[in-house]
């Protein structure tokens, strides 16, 4: 999938993104073609938020070049960006490769099921960071609520979107929500999996392995 390949080698182990310099690689690969339209939906999102003068690190961090994009045949749903996917005080992408536990499970989990990263894209039900001052803000259902509207906008811009599956109860309820009020996305097949917090997987071994089945299912899909 040439759209994909030009710039690769992409990262083979957790947390790349503790290096500023691959940051700033894909950062510098936002408008290639595959993710450009995402990221155009990001920008206008974000410019929205800053003219309904939201905090200034209440932003959506971008779709990640080394994603699927709009070609991706997965959606991997979660809940709110953590701390280290926002712009003020991480890489600014939605991404596998973010250095924090809860990326360093969704990248260790793909691999084991063999799930090439242009298969799927992440995203989140509520899109923007949601700051605390120093600390991360606990996603509520007003949140979900506000957000679901920008989550359908996105959606139409996936070209072979086969699969979504969501990842905690927030993303699962939001989920819910928006299949009530569209056909379209009603059509959509769908999985709902626990959230793949390190508190998640370290205490309740049955979520990683339910995460883990999923994602060898969803890899059947795109072989």
């Amino acid at each position: 999938m040439s759209h994909f390949d030009d710039h690769a080698p992409w990262p083979d182990s957790p947390r790349a993104h503790r290096h500023p310099a691959e940051v700033d690689r894909k950062l510098a690969l936002l408008d290639s073609p595959h993710v450009k339209e995402l990221n155009d939906k990001v920008r206008d999102l974000n410019r929205m938020r800053i003219g309904r003068q939201a905090a200034a690190e209440s932003l959506v961090p971008w779709f990640d070049p080394s994603g699927g994009g709009i070609y991706a045949r997965i959606l991997f749903l979660l809940e709110a960006p953590g701390s280290r996917s926002s712009a003020s005080r991480g890489s600014g992408l939605i991404s596998t490769d973010n250095n924090d536990a809860t990326a360093a499970s969704c990248f260790t989990l793909a691999q084991e099921a063999d799930l090439p990263r242009q298969a799927f894209a992440l995203w989140n039900i509520v899109p923007w960071y949601l700051p605390d001052g120093t600390r991360t803000q606990t996603t509520r259902l007003t949140d979900v609520l506000e957000a679901t509207q920008h989550l359908e906008a996105v959606l139409g811009l996936f070209r072979h979107l086969d699969l979504v599956i969501t990842l905690g109860a927030h993303a699962r309820t939001g989920w819910e929500i928006l299949r009530t009020r569209s056909s379209r996305i009603r059509s959509l097949d769908w999985q709902a999996v626990p959230h793949p917090s390190a508190t998640n997987l370290n205490t309740r071994p049955e979520n990683r392995a339910e995460i883990l089945d999923a994602m060898k299912n969803a890899a059947k899909t795109t072989r």
